[in-house]
């Protein structure tokens, strides 16, 4: 399902409620984003503290290079709402990057369904390209908030973790994980484990650079840190 609209109305959505986030390219072109596959069951239900993590490409859908800045809006079903807190924009989010014509890269988005701005019940998120030229797709990903009770509630338990040359050591956490996904900066997902409980996840074959790491908990619940390898210490 895709989400489209003219270029015109986009713009002025965004120079509405997004001034003060974006920084406009000069010059720009056919720029979209469509998704890859994200963490979301079959029956797209979630409750409030969800984290869904979208895999991407942005495209250039023109001839021309495009060179300029651009940044990442998010919208519910009722209005653009602000990135801070809600939306893990990716590394050349609000950057100036150069796309040739025709050329896709990947991204990677982590959207966390917080109460300020989703509610219970029939919702959607949309993750759509700002920039100076007009957009040619975006992201819709429905999806049914749930309200969270005593019972129903899959917001995520607190842990730590310690990064050490070998793996990352899970620690004090009230659940078990049962899936482990690690993606690089780019979205490309390097490597995944399923084990009844896990507690350590080996990053020994990794190479230098900066990592996701998305732990899936026995109860549902999704949480995503971010890491650096080999760590400093």
């Amino acid at each position: 399902m895709r989400f489209r609209t003219t270029g015109a109305v986009l713009f002025s959505l965004v120079l509405t409620f997004c001034a003060y986030l974006c920084s406009f390219a000069s010059d720009g072109g056919g720029i979209g984003v469509t998704v890859v596959n994200y963490t979301l069951d079959s029956t797209h239900d979630v409750n409030l503290g969800y984290s869904i993590t979208v895999n991407a490409d942005v495209t250039n859908f023109d001839t021309t290079t495009f060179t300029g800045a651009l940044t990442f809006g998010l919208r519910n079903n009722e209005s653009i709402i602000t990135s801070e807190g809600v939306f893990n924009r990716p590394p050349y989010s609000g950057d100036v990057i150069t796309l040739q014509g025709h050329s896709t890269i990947p991204a990677i988005f982590n959207v966390y369904i917080s109460p300020a701005y989703f509610t219970p019940g029939p919702d959607v998120v949309v993750i759509w390209p700002i920039f100076a030229g007009n957009p040619q797709d975006s992201i819709v990903i429905a999806i049914n908030v749930i309200d969270p009770s005593a019972v129903n509630n899959v917001k995520a338990a607190p842990f730590t973790y310690i990064v050490t040359d070998g793996g990352i050591v899970l620690k004090n956490s009230g659940n078990s994980f049962k899936q482990v996904r690690l993606y690089n900066l780019l979205g490309q997902q390097i490597y995944e484990l399923h084990a009844a409980n896990i507690t350590e996840v080996p990053t020994a074959n990794l190479s230098k650079g900066v990592y996701l790491c998305e732990l899936t908990a026995a109860d549902g619940s999704r949480q995503v840190i971010r890491f650096i390898y080999p760590p400093a210490f």
